[in-house]
């Protein structure tokens, strides 16, 4: 199987899955969404936190140089299940705030190398806060099916925002989480000052193969499809591939109401960061989900710079000692 990471709104991808979603019927209302195999934690309990967090997300070896250790962080980071999406946060309040959106098939544990580097300790800088779309937590149950669409996701996400006051914010999006990010953006340009985006612009002719088994997966409930390509692009967390986290790739049940715009405003501070390298080879076009002309775009827009370094479609993962010192290089440049 051939595949690459993602999807862009403005690339063939959208078209050739739409294709394959609409192939298939959309599921009814009383369609039966099984639960995830777990009833709800007990309060002050929290997977992502717990398991996900040091285990899966944070990095070992050379690539954890200069981080402080995992377990001191866990200490210091607070889980909401409460929030509009939950939520894991790390950093003093009244600090400038980084809120993150994860992508496919992560969660908000995924960014914590970077409330490692970022946001621990009394000199830090900034407050971090990652949210968790619905259907990506292992401890919540199956979202009804009318609540499976981007334009929710949207939506909770804003009022997430507004609910965690945050201060200063700079918006901080990867894989789906760029795509939704830019939506949110145009919808609710008040909640962010500025944007780090990682690895999806617009433009491209990235291999779509994957996008068309993940939406079988979602409909078929069978995850074998969307955790095999999980593990063929080493995403950190292949087993966090459910079928039940494929949904946004069923384009005739996650695009319902929403028509989406190509690109951010132009008016918002943008720093785009990819990586060069997919499954230890230099990238080519076909693992691209962006284009020069994106490239360009980035550039044009207030502070616009566009960084490349060693890794693949999780390089704030992989490389976090380069992806957080450019992080706040260029946010030093913006004012904070």
């Amino acid at each position: 199987e051939k595949r690459c990471p993602m999807h862009a709104a403005t690339c063939s991808v959208l078209a050739a899955s739409l294709a394959v979603a609409l192939a298939a019927p959309l599921p009814t209302a009383n369609a039966a969404l099984k639960p995830p195999g777990r009833p709800l934690t007990s309060a002050g309990a929290d997977t992502l936190l717990d398991k996900y967090f040091c285990d899966v997300y944070y990095p070992t070896g050379t690539a954890a140089a200069n981080l402080p250790p995992c377990e001191s962080v866990k200490a210091e980071v607070t889980s909401d299940l409460t929030a509009p999406l939950p939520t894991l946060s790390l950093g003093d309040p009244t600090k400038p705030a980084l809120f993150f959106v994860h992508g496919w098939p992560d969660s908000g544990a995924e960014f914590a190398a970077q409330f490692g580097g970022l946001c621990y300790g009394p000199a830090a800088r900034f407050r971090c806060v990652a949210a968790t779309w619905q259907n990506f937590h292992p401890d919540l149950p199956n979202a009804p099916l009318e609540e499976l669409t981007l334009q929710t996701t949207i939506d909770k996400l804003a009022a997430t925002m507004e609910a965690a006051r945050l201060v200063d914010t700079t918006f901080v999006i990867h894989d789906w989480g760029s795509f939704v990010g830019y939506q949110l953006m145009w919808q609710h340009p008040h909640l962010m000052n500025r944007t780090i985006s990682f690895d999806v612009g617009s433009g491209g002719h990235p291999n779509v193969t994957y996008q068309g088994q993940n939406a079988i997966a979602f409909d078929t409930h069978n995850s074998i499809p969307s955790m095999t390509s999980a593990r063929y692009w080493d995403a950190p967390c292949p087993d966090c591939a459910t079928w039940r986290t494929a949904w946004p790739y069923a384009t005739n049940v996650s695009f319902r109401g929403l028509v989406p715009k190509p690109r951010p405003p132009k008016t918002k501070p943008l720093l785009f960061v990819w990586g060069n390298m997919t499954r230890g080879k230099p990238r080519g076009k076909e693992s691209l989900f962006f284009d020069n002309a994106w490239l360009e775009y980035v550039e044009s827009t207030p502070h616009g710079r566009v960084v490349s370094g060693t890794g693949d479609h999780w390089i704030f993962h992989e490389n976090p000692k380069l992806i957080n010192s450019a992080m706040v290089q260029w946010l030093a440049a913006c004012g904070l």
